[in-house]
């Protein structure tokens, strides 16, 4: 018999985001990363995006742990490492899997690793990185397909960065939430959430830096640090849409353990 967890009991955390590419899927894990460590919490980072060497997760974070391998069926052996280490010792992870035909998209093609991990009482999230075209749902199909990977805890991330300056952000989803698999998804308990818009985030992400090297003048790898506008928009962003957006828009329980409230 499985044992049955609660859905309000803390577990360990497995954070992963899929979709295209370029819908910003390491952006969005790269914030979280920051904001679970901005609270003194630990977290173990997962990099199997293989084909992005230029804004990677590892580029952000030196702890930052990859397969060391590019072969799709190595990088699927390695994440099934992860998973099972995971289940043995019970920590919070976040992965990046990247966008296209991704190892992770043939593995659950395989297994059912949602289920089997959430049997195992590691609460799997997984955020559905998504721009303003229909296409994007594409993933969200695929996955919601016989329920093959579709775990209960399910973010459907409407990412404000990627709607055209001048344009409201409920009018550039509108089409998107009412698609047929966002409908779907929300009916099964998705949560929908919108990621918010940072005017600057290539200026912060093509300099390798934290948010909080970036609002307070920091520079690496021989660049400049912002100009004294672009701080002040990360500042505001961080302070007054970051922030909120984790403690406000997605469930406390779908995060990694955090213990200590930021300055």
């Amino acid at each position: 018999m499985l044992q049955a967890f609660s859905s309000k009991e803390r577990l360990p955390v497995l954070f992963m985001a899929v979709g295209r590419q370029r819908v910003g899927k390491t952006v969005l894990l790269n914030t979280m990363i920051q904001y679970v460590r901005e609270h003194a919490g630990r977290v173990e980072i997962w990099n199997a995006d293989t084909m992005n060497a230029s804004h990677s997760l590892s580029l952000f974070h030196a702890d930052a742990r990859g397969p060391g391998m590019d072969k799709s069926e190595d990088v699927k052996t390695w994440l099934e490492g992860r998973f099972l280490d995971m289940a043995e010792h019970r920590y919070d992870a976040v992965l990046d899997v990247g966008g296209g035909d991704t190892p992770l998209a043939r593995l659950v093609e395989e297994l059912p690793i949602a289920q089997s991990l959430e049997a195992e009482g590691i609460r799997v999230v997984l955020a559905h990185v998504l721009g303003p075209e229909t296409a994007d749902l594409d993933y969200l199909a695929n996955f919601l397909a016989d329920e093959r990977f579709a775990p209960d805890a399910t973010l459907l991330v409407m990412n404000e960065g990627l709607v055209l300056t001048g344009r409201s952000p409920e009018l550039a989803f509108a089409d998107v939430m009412k698609h047929p698999a966002f409908k779907a998804a929300i009916e099964k308990g998705a949560q929908a959430v919108r990621f918010p818009r940072l005017a600057c985030m290539a200026e912060v992400t093509d300099r390798g830096l934290t948010f909080v090297e970036a609002m307070n003048g920091g520079s690496k790898n021989g660049k400049s640090g912002l100009n004294i506008f672009d701080k002040q928009r990360v500042r505001r962003w961080w302070t007054f849409e970051v922030r909120p957006f984790f403690q406000d828009a997605v469930p406390s329980l779908w995060l990694p353990e955090m213990q200590a409230a930021a300055e």
